[in-house]
């Protein structure tokens, strides 16, 4: 067994080591508490980032509909008619006459 002398310095070195620990932790405290503070402080730039992409991509994504139903419609009311042409105004019209020519191939003759 130790003298008292021993077991009062293993006691202090106890002690100091405890210190030591204390002190650690409380760095360690201090800088959780900052990364909390960081986290806090990007989470409310998050939140202010999605408030406006939200709106934005949401009125992207309606125009984009609107397009796309806008152009479903004109492909619907192709036709080869002329809609706007009146009738009356093709009898003024004369329309230009082109001869077929005709070719004739002699097959057998040399």
């Amino acid at each position: 067994m130790g003298t008292l002398r021993d077991l009062q310095y293993a006691l202090q070195e106890k002690i100091e080591e405890l210190r030591q620990r204390d002190a650690l932790i409380d760095e360690l405290e201090l800088e959780l508490d900052q990364k909390d503070e960081l986290i806090q402080k990007l989470q409310n730039e998050l939140d202010k980032y999605r408030s406006v992409i939200r709106p934005a991509t949401q009125q992207v994504h309606k125009q984009k509909s609107v397009l796309q139903e806008q152009q479903r419609t004109k492909r619907q009311a192709i036709s080869a008619e002329p809609t706007a042409f009146d009738i009356q105004d093709l009898n003024h019209v004369t329309l230009p006459f082109y001869p077929k020519m005709i070719m004739v191939t002699l097959v057998g003759h040399p």
